[in-house]
């Protein structure tokens, strides 16, 4: 993923949106503005009384543990066999705590050797035959290389993406465990994208795409409703990414407030209710993720984002620098959201 509006040295990114998921992230700025400004009123009174959210007793210390043997696998970068290690593990766990697991395999092209790169989404389904359905997405796959380190040397270090990766699994195999007596009205869908950043620099003619795993998902999805081949609907959709830093700082992303602002204020009135402060009520910067191409193919979708996380695409995005709190409470946050029989659309 990556800031719209770049700083410490970080590449401005309007002209890496991919092509049909340029959304209205023009006006985002305007529209996250008005909705910080009426934020006191939509999100207090009469629907605090609506809303009766009930987390899942998520244990952070057990999230950081998938964490840290996720990271012992080494570098997860789209095609390698490390990443089709971290898969199978995932893979495993989920049909473990009761999901009906389903890999979608798709191809990607290596932006530097212009070779095919074998890539597989996995999704995990509790409760599917149910019509009316979630998605709670994040993507698995790691950088190739730490490309925001100044000194070329720390360039050269493996990158383990703990936070920028390994977290939002973790997060969702944690989640898992809970699914079976989570009560939610709606089918859930948990799901890891692949290929998120097999991008390498920032040169145009090396650089790659972003996005290539829920873009894929997203084409899917559009192909077999046009087919009349679905039997569900996807009805909201939460993006996880860098969810487990510490001293985790989590604002309103605008390209969220753009395209699905009722899911924004349904999450973030359940994380006041629940106490979850990492949950902040101020807009931050426009981040151009996964979220996009859920939204692309009719599908209200936000991104829970801390792109404040000091350590993003660097060297030392370690375990030390995740933490077993931010995990449970995002995942606190997450499981109440599921709880709550409300889904309003977009706006």
């Amino acid at each position: 993923m990556d800031a719209i509006e770049g700083t410490q040295g970080r590449e401005p990114a309007r002209s890496r949106i991919p092509g049909g998921l340029a959304l209205g992230v023009g006006l985002c700025a305007g529209l996250a503005a008005l909705s910080a400004a009426l934020w006191p009123w939509l999100g207090s009174g009469e629907a605090n009384a609506a809303v009766a959210a009930t987390p899942a007793p998520i244990d952070g210390k057990r999230a950081f543990g998938y964490l840290e043997k996720i990271c012992a696998i080494g570098p997860r970068i789209a095609g390698s066999e490390a990443n089709a290690k971290q898969r199978q593990l995932a893979a495993e766990h989920f049909k473990a705590a009761g999901a009906t697991v389903r890999e979608q395999p798709f191809t990607g092209d290596h932006p530097l050797t212009g070779e095919k790169v074998r890539m597989v989404n996995l999704i995990a389904a509790w409760h599917p035959e149910r019509a009316r359905r979630v998605v709670i997405s994040v993507h698995y796959d790691t950088r190739p290389f730490p490309d925001e380190e100044t000194d070329p040397e720390r360039k050269k270090q493996p990158f383990l993406g703990a936070n920028d990766g390994a977290a939002g699994v973790a997060l969702l195999m944690e989640i898992a465990n809970h699914m079976k007596d989570l009560k939610t009205p709606w089918g859930v869908d948990l799901v890891l994208f692949d290929g998120e950043e097999l991008v390498y620099g920032r040169h145009p003619e090396t650089q790659g795409q972003y996005f290539l795993g829920s873009k894929e998902f997203a084409r899917a999805y559009v192909e077999d409703q046009e087919r009349e081949k679905l039997r569900f609907e996807y009805v909201a959709g939460i993006v996880l990414d860098m969810v487990g830093g510490k001293n985790l700082h989590l604002p309103q992303e605008p390209n969220s407030l753009s395209l699905a602002q009722n899911l924004v204020r349904d999450v973030w009135t359940v994380a006041r209710q629940i106490g979850a402060k990492s949950f902040k009520t101020q807009v931050g910067r426009e981040v151009l993720d996964d979220h996009l191409a859920l939204n692309n193919a009719g599908i209200p979708a936000i991104d829970i984002i801390d792109f404040d996380y000091p350590y993003w695409h660097k060297a030392d995005d370690l375990p030390k620098n995740c933490s077993a709190e931010s995990l449970a409470e995002v995942g606190r946050v997450v499981t109440a959201w599921l709880s709550v029989p409300q889904r309003r659309g977009r706006r």
